[in-house]
């Protein structure tokens, strides 16, 4: 697998993220049990999901276990899988998927349906549950797509239905203690576990009741695993809280996670200080679907503000609520440095934001939004929804009139507005209501789209994307031919606008015979109805008529219980503040001399598909996690002081790396001793020394690089000595080329081209030189497994070590 990978893995857009390797993964030579964790998506938006972490870390915490991660391959990578005959695997320990006891799936969104298919079917796995036998995997889905399973029931054998704390243990115990060869044992024993639904046992005759979580636990706080290559979400996330109460009535996440529950501030703040301790992140995330509710929110933020600014780590906040946006909360958010600002007022006009139960004064967000423009934001960003139950043209242009509202009040900040369709969800007050055609959401948009560009990036979600996302969510098992269908025409990456094409789905719709407006009209029954979430039907249906008559229904956490049945009327309640954390204070700083050191270091094969990013980004994360007294850049985003050598190339290892750093103070410890503590296994620090302020850099200064490339001798096509006699010129993309004078040394022995190669003005990259000895296209030549051994400063024929300066 490994010789096939080095093959193809130059060859694709990214490869960093089919290599694994990361910091804080788990491999358990000893394992017997193999579970596999699938996000239907790329790994950058699967690794930023805080639930596969949690999973992944539930399951690894049985010694008996192997947990590993598999995502969706872009079609690059995929292509060059099915030319090599080989499987779709797993990151940690490259397993194919085919041998795994278990296969999780995630499924986040319905529009990543079809690449269950695709990765199925990369896995050489029948998709159909009745096509597979006891050599196969068990197949079990959760997350909130499975809220209504049917659309996907002919494909899984179980679908979690809730929170998975517990019963990932459950399901561990199971697979340890009934072997692999006894599956219809192990999916009997699954399928008396509350909270799951295996739908050839159950068919639709038991009603299957949410897993609910009691209590926010320590031991269900992950160690993060820190990516090598940046990812959606890249900063350590921490679950704060768990549930709404606010009731909004789109909103599927505020019914289906009651009750409201909450992590103890002292919790949180050991987690956060181990999870930096372990990653090096530059941002801690506060994860609540109501975040400003958490109680004395502001001394939470103080108390980690006080220990986070030692290493200039930022703390931020989901999307918000405006009206409880406050002027010390934005000045607590921009200590160290200003994240993002996100409010979500979904309806132009107070009238619609009643029925849907999202109350609030016009004045309240736009105090909110003059607070984050006086603290220093220049952009806020903006949800809105167009679609809604009791929408009028009015409604809309209430948007529009806001937003330029907004605009001729504060002259100089930047508004990032995102529009959606609104979507009827299972299990909310608004499940039975039609989805709205397709042409009138086009001209509500087409409304929002006549705002001024200036100042303004709008972004907006097709229909017709909403429109599929809106089938799949109410759909039924009649669907699945229809997913088939489209998979089996190129479907797959729905979610991206490249790739999304309304026409396929028109023709899978004409092919199956099916008529998906019919599953968009208003329903008295549903397919999801056997699946109880908590939340009595008979209070979604009183709800629809509140919002029917503008009333209100108030927050729990704050009012009396509105008995919608997710509790027994003894949820927590707010408490106010009982304390002011005043912290320490802000001490002036003493000014110490800054001492500047140079550090050499390797780069192993967990790193040869990493960017020179990826490096960069890696040692300033290790720097951090170390206990040394960094010297920080000033700024918007302060970074630790350091200096690079000449960048790696993707598909290189190094034997000499360099980069140089500044503390503040002489260090008095083993410097060497303390970074490769904290450096990942693929970065080794080498020898530590330390220089003088006015040391030239090592960009400047460098000036020849030497290289090892395994070099098959039958496929080089012209002979070495030609440089020597000859200037030899080649086209790169920005100038042409004379490798001869680029050229210091070069020799070929056992199937190993050695070459020195001129750094700077003359600089030729290696994988040129490559293609030119063995005629082949510049991509080709990437194959070649690159080694940089040495670096040296070149001065008057003699060289310098770039450590004895």
């Amino acid at each position: 697998m490994a010789v096939m990978l080095d093959e193809i893995l130059p060859l694709v857009k990214r490869p960093i993220r089919y290599t694994g390797g990361e910091l804080n993964i788990t491999i358990k030579p000893e394992a017997q049990v193999y579970v596999g964790i699938v996000f239907p998506e790329i790994y950058e938006i699967g690794m930023s999901n805080l639930g596969v972490k949690i999973i992944y870390h539930l399951f690894n915490q049985n010694p008996l276990i192997q947990c590993e991660r598999i995502f969706a391959p872009w079609p690059d990578f995929a292509e060059k899988l099915i030319e090599h005959n080989l499987s779709l695997y797993s990151l940690e320990t490259k397993r194919p998927l085919k041998d795994f006891d278990l296969l999780g799936f995630s499924l986040q969104s319905e529009l990543n349906y079809t690449n269950v298919f695709y990765i199925l079917e990369l896995a050489r796995i029948p998709y159909k549950a009745i096509e597979r036998d006891n050599t196969h995997p068990i197949l079990i889905a959760g997350g909130p797509c499975t809220l209504n399973p049917c659309p996907l029931s002919p494909i899984f054998d179980a679908f979690v239905i809730g929170d998975g704390e517990e019963v990932v243990k459950e399901i561990g115990e199971i697979l340890v203690n009934i072997p692999r060869h006894k599956k219809s044992e192990r999916l009997e024993a699954i399928s008396k576990l509350n909270g799951v639904w295996v739908p050839q046992i159950h068919k639709k005759e038991r009603i299957i009741k949410r897993r609910v979580l009691k209590n926010l636990t320590d031991d269900s706080i992950p160690l993060p695993i820190l990516p090598i290559c940046d990812i959606t979400h890249d900063r350590l996330a921490i679950e704060v809280m768990r549930g709404c109460t606010y009731g909004c009535r789109f909103c599927q996440a505020g019914y289906v996670n009651r009750p409201l529950r909450i992590r103890p501030e002292p919790v949180i703040i050991k987690a956060i200080e181990k999870g930096i301790r372990e990653t090096g992140w530059e941002e801690v995330s506060l994860l609540s679907f109501s975040i400003l509710d958490y109680p004395n929110l502001p001394n939470l933020i103080r108390k980690l503000n006080e220990f986070l600014k030692k290493k200039n780590i930022s703390v931020s906040l989901p999307a918000m609520r405006g009206e409880l946006f406050t002027e010390e909360m934005a000045y607590l958010l921009k200590f160290v440095k200003k994240t993002g600002l996100t409010f979500a007022p979904e309806a132009g006009s107070e009238e619609l934001r009643r029925k849907i139960n999202k109350p609030f004064s016009e004045e309240h967000l736009i105090n909110a939004i003059k607070i984050a423009y006086e603290q220093g934001w220049n952009r806020v960003k903006l949800y809105f929804m167009v679609g809604l139950p009791f929408e009028k043209e009015d409604d809309v242009k209430e948007i529009k009139r806001f937003v330029n509202e907004i605009l001729k009040l504060y002259p100089r900040g930047l508004i990032k507005l995102s529009v959606s369709a609104f979507i009827p969800k299972p299990h909310t007050p608004f499940e039975s209501v039609e989805f709205l055609p397709i042409e009138e959401l086009n001209e509500r948009i087409k409304i929002i789209k006549g705002l001024k560009k200036n100042r303004i990036e709008l972004n907006y979600q097709s229909p017709e994307v909403s429109f599929i996302e809106a089938l799949l969510s109410r759909g039924d098992e009649g669907l699945f031919p229809v997913l088939e269908n489209v998979y089996k025409n190129e479907g797959k990456f729905e979610e991206w606008r490249e790739f999304f094409d309304f026409n396929r789905w028109k023709m899978a719709f004409d092919k199956v015979g099916i008529d998906p407006t019919v599953y968009l009209k208003p329903q008295e029954k549903h397919p999801w109805d056997f699946i109880d979430v908590g939340v009595r039907k008979e209070f979604l249906i009183a709800e629809y008529e509140r919002a029917r008559n503008g009333k209100i229904t108030g927050n729990c956490y704050f009012e009396d219980c509105s008995n919608c049945g997710a509790c027994n009327g003894d949820m927590i309640k707010y408490k106010g503040a009982e304390e002011r954390y005043l912290g320490y204070g802000r001490y002036p700083k003493r000014a110490l001399q800054p001492f500047y050191y140079r550090v050499k270091y390797s780069v192993g094969e967990d790193f040869r598909y990493a960017s020179h990013l990826d490096i960069t980004r890696t040692i300033y994360r290790a720097l951090r996690r170390t206990d040394l007294p960094l010297c920080f850049t000033s700024g918007f985003s302060p970074i630790p002081k350091v200096s690079f050598g000449p960048p790696k190339s993707v598909g290189q290892i190094s034997k000499s790396d360099y980069f140089d750093f500044c503390l503040e103070g002489e260090y008095s410890g083993n410097i060497s001793r303390e970074l490769n503590a904290h450096f990942p296994p693929g970065i080794r620090i080498l020898d530590v020394r330390a220089i003088s302020e006015k040391t030239p850099s090592l960009s400047s200064s460098i000036n020849l690089i030497y290289y090892e490339v395994y070099l098959p001798a039958d496929d080089i096509r012209k002979p070495l000595e030609i440089f020597k006699k000859q200037p030899v010129y080649i086209n790169s993309k920005s100038r042409v080329k004379n490798i001869s004078e680029a050229i210091e040394s070069i020799s070929f022995k056992d199937n190993i081209l050695y070459c020195g190669l001129y750094y700077g003005e003359k600089y030729v990259n290696i994988y040129e030189l490559c293609a030119y000895l063995c005629e082949i296209p510049l991509e080709q030549a990437k194959k070649y497994k690159v080694t940089r051994t040495l670096m040296f400063i070149k001065s008057g024929g003699l060289l310098h070590s770039p450590m004895e300066v």
